[in-house]
């Protein structure tokens, strides 16, 4: 679907015509998600923005498991997002998310909250080979700055498909909102100019997202070669508990947009 839910909002919330993001899941479980919240999720009204320090805080990729095998979860039709903090880590979490047969893995290499951002060498190929055993695809969550290298290094390995892009590292944690839009976009069109360069531009597919609140946002996002937009700011609504109703025309403009 044109509009996919950014992880962890993807986790509660599925919405008819879009695509839900599960996770981020590490391999072992990071408890006190409900904690961190409110000890570090934010709203800062002059930047429109939200910070947090959440430090992809999950049950586990066992706990994600065992709900797909008691026929609690269906991922046929969602991304699931990984993050691995070694690179034994990495082979495990992709040979395992990759046997649930999602729609694709999403590689969160870039959340600013859990330290340096860093990558093993053969990540890029280790998601690939993975994912073409079960065919399923790959893409790589890109940071909002410094990003070249890793989108270079993906490009090359083969990753066609990149989310441009997580939040923004500040001394709060993480800012996410309306400040991420210009950055999503600088780096929307910097890997265009990348994978033109080594020829795959017509295989890229690019998901852009951060601070999209409006129709407006969601057509910047495609006019800047976006195939996808990813929400997340608009997914914190509270009323999302019980209705998609504040999604229905995000939703349907995407659809038309695409």
């Amino acid at each position: 679907m044109p509009l996919v839910i950014s992880a962890p909002f993807g986790n509660y919330i599925k919405p008819r015509g879009a695509t839900p993001t599960l996770g981020t899941f590490t391999v072992d479980k990071r408890p006190g998600r409900l904690i961190q919240i409110i000890k570090t999720v934010r709203y800062h009204r002059k930047l429109h923005a939200w910070t947090n320090r959440l430090g992809l805080r999950n049950p586990g990729l066992g706990w994600l498991e065992a709900q797909v095998k008691r026929g609690k979860i269906d991922v046929k039709k969602a991304i699931i997002s990984l993050h691995g903090f070694t690179g034994g880590e990495w082979a495990e979490l992709l040979d395992r998310g990759c046997q649930l047969k999602p729609m694709a893995i999403e590689l969160n290499l870039s959340c600013p909250n859990v330290g340096e951002v860093s990558w093993p060498d053969n990540v890029f190929q280790l998601a690939l080979e993975a994912g073409g055993v079960s065919e399923v695809g790959v893409i790589a969550k890109l940071p909002p700055v410094r990003f070249e290298g890793m989108a270079k290094a993906a490009l090359a390995a083969g990753v066609h498909s990149f989310h441009c892009c997580n939040t923004v590292p500040v001394p709060a944690g993480g800012m996410s909102g309306k400040p991420l839009i210009p950055l999503s976009l600088a780096c929307i069109s910097k890997v265009r100019k990348f994978a033109e360069a080594t020829g795959c531009g017509a295989e890229l597919v690019l998901i852009g997202g951060g601070g999209i609140t409006t129709s407006e946002d969601i057509d910047r996002y495609m006019q800047a070669g976006a195939k996808h937009v990813a929400i997340g700011t608009k997914a914190m609504d509270p009323r999302l508990i019980w209705t998609d109703g504040p999604l229905r025309g995000l939703i349907e403009h995407a659809r038309g947009a695409k």
